[in-house]
């Protein structure tokens, strides 16, 4: 019971996908990480949107099943509320 043997993984696997875009809607990043785009929209310029979107993916091909949404604002009032909880 020691040793874990991975399967093969066969079928659709889901991907959360993000992006960061300029104040032009021009994307400047793109990727899975949530803590990467973060990190880009903090040093993007002001204006920049934060976008996600799902993807649905096997060995060859992947096919968009959720639209990019922006989800700038709840990010934003994510972090104002995270900073108004630790000031207190």
């Amino acid at each position: 019971m020691s040793e874990v043997i991975q399967l093969p993984r066969r079928g659709k696997i889901t991907v959360v996908f993000y992006e960061v875009s300029d104040p032009q809607g021009i994307a400047i990043w793109g990727g899975e990480s949530p803590r990467e785009a973060l990190d880009w929209y903090r040093r993007s310029p002001t204006g920049s949107k934060i976008w996600v979107s799902q993807y649905e993916a096997d060995e060859e091909d992947a096919r968009l099943v959720l639209d990019l949404i922006e989800i700038t604002p709840i990010v934003l009032a994510t972090i104002t509320d995270s900073i108004d909880r630790w000031s207190k």
